[in-house]
């Protein structure tokens, strides 16, 4: 029985879709975790006595650590491996919501959201890390697009479900409940895997292993180095900082409805029932999981089509937006449904700008890459999610916004993706004027360009 048991362990650790699914269920429930804020917005304001700019401050004080980690979450999985950093961050975040279930005070619940979003900031750079480790090349963007199902997964059990839970459980059992979930997914990540097979970094964190070991730590100025090479794509190319503004243009906007604001948007302006307004946010995960399967498998197969689909996901973004905003007297039903169907786009199409990282990087700098290119939706997210509390804040200082200032909050958003989109445009055409002048130099690129038209216009103006 012994010998059964250590076969089937050993199994399990060579076994790249058991490594990666180990690490997906912890990205499933940093998902749930995140977005569980979004219906317990109303029931946070109730208990904690608390402001409309105070609940975005929960956001804002989450995304914005989960942003700040990004390059330093980055470096410790290039160095440590992601089991290790994974490991760390279940537990963290396993802290966190438990000590969010126990909070009485704004400032207790602020401290848990920032375990949160700390735990949160290393989970998906590490599962994506798994992918390049335990997968061929030619598998990453498909089971990035897998990865993000099962983080979607965590954001549809964010909706209803834990609407439900919260009413017939109570606030303290629900986020317990689900604390406790994170501490028990530690078990699979305790076990060691092998050498992963595709591990080519191998020999760089060997060397810093060693210095370590003979306690030489690592020097401040070759960190650094390594953050500006991932960020300025010395080796083939400006990819990573195309891939930053992509996944800001792309992702920001449904981020702050998702996670925050839809909701009491839903509830507050349009007078929709809370089972109704779960219900809405319930088919923007269902048709995120649905854009996921068109998108993920297009940016896989076709990476010519990858920013296209990108600047049509973002430009519709803002339309979506728009539209929630300007329509005279209120949107209907439909248009508000189709509005979010439309922003549901925006995560899978972020994912391009993960693979630019991929693409643009040598293997051992791909988590500082990635982490760079994450920074862009969530920074954005994180300044959307408080300047529309606060101006509501201006505007109802009653605390019982109007849906016309809702409509003035939501037009920051629009802004923010317009600024974001008119990024991402100017520098891909930067990245694809570098690429064609290396391509007339005979050097190597990370992925063939053509020439058009604005291509050539873009040099010309330019002398």
């Amino acid at each position: 029985m012994t010998s059964l048991v250590r076969r089937i362990d050993d199994a399990a650790r060579r076994n790249p879709w058991a490594v990666w699914l180990a690490g997906c269920s912890v990205y499933f429930l940093a998902l749930l975790h995140r977005s569980s804020l979004g219906v317990a917005g109303p029931a946070a304001v109730e208990r904690l006595d608390i402001s409309a700019a105070q609940l975005g401050t929960f956001v804002t004080v989450q995304l914005g650590i989960y942003a700040a980690m990004q390059v330093p979450a980055g470096l410790l999985i290039d160095r440590l491996g992601p089991r290790r950093v994974l490991l760390v961050a279940a537990l963290v975040m396993a802290s966190g919501q438990v000590a969010f279930a126990f909070a009485d005070s704004y400032g207790l619940a602020l401290g848990a959201r920032a375990l949160l979003g700390l735990g949160d900031s290393a989970v998906y750079l590490s599962c994506l890390r798994l992918v390049a480790e335990w997968f061929p090349q030619r598998r990453y963007a498909v089971l990035t697009m897998w990865t993000g199902l099962f983080g979607m997964a965590g954001n549809l059990v964010a909706t209803v479900p834990l609407t439900w839970a919260l009413g017939e459980l109570g606030w303290v059992r629900t986020f317990l409940l689900t604390g406790l979930t994170s501490l028990a997914a530690t078990v699979l990540l305790l076990r060691p895997a092998v050498t992963a097979p595709f591990r080519s970094a191998e020999a760089h964190r060997a060397e810093v292993a060693d210095d370590v070991a003979h306690h030489r730590p690592r020097r401040f100025a070759g960190v650094v180095d390594d953050v500006r090479s991932a960020w300025r794509g010395t080796e083939l190319g400006r990819g990573t900082q195309v891939g930053f503004w992509t996944h800001q243009a792309t992702m920001a906007g449904g981020t702050v409805l998702a996670m925050v604001w839809g909701f009491p948007y839903l509830t507050d302006a349009l007078g929709y029932t809370p089972d109704a307004a779960a219900g809405t946010l319930s088919l923007f995960i269902v048709a995120t999981l649905a854009f996921s399967f068109l998108i993920g498998p297009l940016a896989g197969r076709r990476r010519g089509w990858r920013m296209p689909i990108a600047i049509v996901t973002s430009s519709a973004g803002i339309a979506a937006l728009l539209t929630l905003v300007a329509w005279p007297g209120g949107p209907p039903r439909w248009a508000v449904t189709l509005a979010f169907l439309v922003l549901a786009a925006g995560g899978p199409a972020s994912q391009v700008g993960f693979h630019l990282a991929r693409d643009y990087n040598p293997r051992r700098r791909i988590s500082t890459a990635t982490g760079l290119v994450n920074i862009g939706g969530f920074s954005a997210a994180m300044v959307g999610a408080v300047v529309v509390g606060l101006i509501l804040d201006v505007l109802a200082p009653d605390g019982s916004p109007s849906p016309t200032d809702y409509r003035w909050a939501l037009s920051a958003i629009v802004v923010i993706s317009t600024f974001s989109t008119c990024a991402m445009v100017l520098s891909l055409l930067r990245l694809r004027r570098l690429a064609l002048g290396r391509i007339a130099a005979g050097e190597e690129v990370a992925l063939p360009v053509v020439a058009h038209w604005w291509d050539v216009r873009e040099r010309r103006s330019r002398g």
